[in-house]
């Protein structure tokens, strides 16, 4: 009975750590994100953890393709592995 308690306190840690992270921070505040937030669809497939929906969903592909949020994506990336 304990892993889900620890599994939810791993994930508030990886959140608290994310919330001080730049590259987390500059991710959030891009307006192209911010605008890809309110997308019922996009928000959908995220809240199922739908990467197929994800990866076909036409707003997240133009997300992908801007170098301002691959570089802070790839932080993120090593900001999570650092922590694992």
């Amino acid at each position: 009975m304990g892993a889900p308690f620890g599994n939810l306190w791993g994930n508030l840690t990886n959140l608290a750590k994310l919330a001080k992270d730049e590259h987390f921070r500059t991710f959030l505040e891009t307006a192209k994100v911010r605008e890809l937030m309110k997308d019922p669809e996009f928000k959908r497939a995220v809240e199922e953890k739908n990467v197929f929906k994800l990866m076909c969903h036409q707003g997240f592909t133009e997300l992908m393709k801007d170098p301002q949020i691959r570089t802070a994506l790839e932080g993120i990336g090593k900001q999570l592995k650092k922590s694992e």
